[in-house]
């Protein structure tokens, strides 16, 4: 009898650990708001690498719907309250108030994010609304600047700093081609530039658009990653890279996968 209640403990005590080992697994949350650039086709396989390669516990919050036009917005949002580090692709969205609501208690909770792309312009409410100060609130705000234009073809990125937790591994020994346009930036002081990259522009001088006057010329150089403290507290990682084409280059997966890694305060995988 004696023997039986000691396997029973054990089993208990085997089961127990396996739970909480479960529940230590850190929790990404990957929210898709756009079409463009295709993220419901590369954040579900990124997130599958994350539970598959480095074990962690995955969301991909996404509509069956265009969520730029459905007035659904993005169901699923209540996932980001049990978030370790919420990732972002994001794109002229008018949600709910809401579902924004959750996004906002999310930020406002100081907990790490990654922003990709075209989150630098996630939302885009009429002028008079009362949540159109995260037109350009949330660039400034989370991604670490606001949208102003974009070049054309591709881009040739580098190195801004000679060495940072989340170039690992990331092969940068000599400028590498990123596909998808140059997008200009303007970073807080308390930015630090992972790396730069070059485009082309086809329209040069003095050029205006819905969001500012701009003097642009053949070719320019711009920040596309950085890391920055935002104003909540959250440790982030944004990059302006993001194209789908970028997710089948292995140094750029790297890249994405270090940055989920380094926001979460998670080790950077060494390999």
């Amino acid at each position: 009898m004696f023997r039986i209640l000691s396997c029973l403990l054990l089993l208990l005590s085997i089961s127990c650990a396996a739970l909480s080992a479960a529940d230590e697994k850190p929790h990404a949350v990957f929210v898709v708001g756009t079409p463009h650039y295709n993220p419901a086709g590369t954040l579900p396989p990124l997130a599958k690498q994350l539970e598959e390669t480095f074990g962690w516990k995955t969301t991909v919050i996404q509509s069956d719907a265009n969520p730029e036009k459905s007035e659904r917005g993005l169901p699923g949002l209540a996932a980001l309250k049990d978030a370790d580090v919420a990732i972002f692709f994001l794109r002229f969205l008018t949600l709910p108030p809401g579902q924004l609501k959750q996004i906002e208690n999310y930020l406002e909770s100081g907990k790490p994010v990654v922003t990709l792309r075209t989150s630098s312009h996630a939302f885009i409410y009429p002028e008079d609304h009362p949540l159109s100060a995260w037109n350009d609130g949330f660039g400034t705000r989370v991604v670490g600047t606001k949208y102003f234009i974009h070049g054309a073809g591709g881009t040739s990125v580098e190195k801004a700093i000679d060495a940072h937790e989340i170039l690992t591994g990331v092969d940068l020994s000599k400028p590498r081609p990123a596909a998808g346009t140059l997008y200009l930036a303007k970073l807080p002081e308390n930015a630090t530039v992972l790396l730069r990259g070059t485009g082309k522009f086809k329209r040069t001088g003095t050029v205006t658009n819905r969001f500012g006057t701009h003097e642009l010329k053949a070719e320019m150089t711009d920040d596309v990653a950085w890391t920055f403290t935002n104003e909540w507290g959250g440790r982030t990682f944004s990059t302006s890279l993001g194209h789908p084409r970028t997710f089948a280059d292995p140094n750029w997966m790297r890249l994405f996968v270090n940055g989920i890694h380094w926001a979460a305060g998670m080790p950077v995988p060494a390999g």
